[in-house]
């Protein structure tokens, strides 16, 4: 992820390393995270090399990783098929009210542990209690 990011500023982690004092090896490690567990330090690294702030590289990390809704939900293809057509359908509708749900977090009680299809399975469900949740109070 931060390799593509990269490409783009024409740098690579080791100058990224040399400029920001931030340690290749951690680089390498931010490089196979997800968006969501990246730290402060790697994110001011990723600014100091690009002359952006933190906040715009983290916004563009965010856009180039594409609606992390859609990624999750290709990540775990053993999903139920109704629960992922009830979420792709709110997000449809919610759109189309002009909602913005960018910053829809659904994936708390699913970082810590390991990834199955259950825990995978539990943070859809909260996905979509939220999303009808927002939904309702945008009537």
């Amino acid at each position: 992820m931060i390799d593509n990011f990269l490409k783009k500023y024409n740098l690579t982690r080791y100058q990224v390393a040399k400029i920001s004092g931030v340690p290749e090896s951690t680089l390498v490690s931010a490089n196979d995270s997800r968006i969501n567990s990246l730290s402060v330090r790697v994110l001011q690294a990723l600014a100091m090399a690009t002359g952006k702030t933190p906040g715009a590289v983290l916004d563009k990390l965010i856009k180039q990783q594409g609606n992390p809704i859609i990624v999750f939900i290709q990540a775990h293809p053993g999903l139920n098929k109704k629960l992922v057509s009830d979420i792709e359908n709110l997000m449809i509708d919610l759109h189309k009210q002009g909602a913005d749900i960018k910053n829809v977090t659904f994936n708390r009680y699913y970082d810590e542990g390991d990834d199955t299809n259950e825990r995978a399975t539990i943070a859809m469900q909260n996905l979509k209690t939220q999303l009808i949740e927002f939904k309702n109070k945008l009537k």
